[in-house]
């Protein structure tokens, strides 16, 4: 008798488990759309000022302070560079994604992205 109850406790317990790993992915996948949006705003400054310039540098930062708490940085080899029209600005996106209901490290991913310059 004693062993159905212990087996009913370790269904439940289990059965939780599963739920708490399945939020903790959908919340992971949540974070990891705002790539995209972030991407976006980066290829807009890259258009306005003509490249990874100051300007554009501060203005990705302060969004993404405001937007995603800092979650994102920029790095590229044309960082502080001015480019003539039309030239490709290869950069990437480094993000970290926290982890939430587990104490497990946060994940860090770098993601690939080419912005074209519109500043004649």
């Amino acid at each position: 008798m004693q062993e159905g109850t212990i087996m009913e406790l370790v269904k439940w317990f289990i059965g939780l488990f599963l739920i708490m790993m399945i939020v903790a992915l959908a919340v992971f996948l949540f974070q990891m759309g705002d790539v995209n949006t972030f991407k976006q705003q980066v290829n807009y400054q890259i258009e306005r000022n003509g490249g990874l310039t100051q300007e554009a540098m501060a203005s990705i930062n302060d969004y993404s302070e405001r937007h995603f708490n800092g979650r994102f940085t920029v790095e590229s080899d044309l960082l502080n560079t001015r480019v003539n029209y039309g030239d490709t600005v290869d950069y990437k996106v480094n993000g970290v994604f926290e982890i939430v209901i587990f104490a497990i490290p946060d994940v860090k991913m770098q993601f690939a992205g080419t912005g074209v310059s519109q500043v004649r």
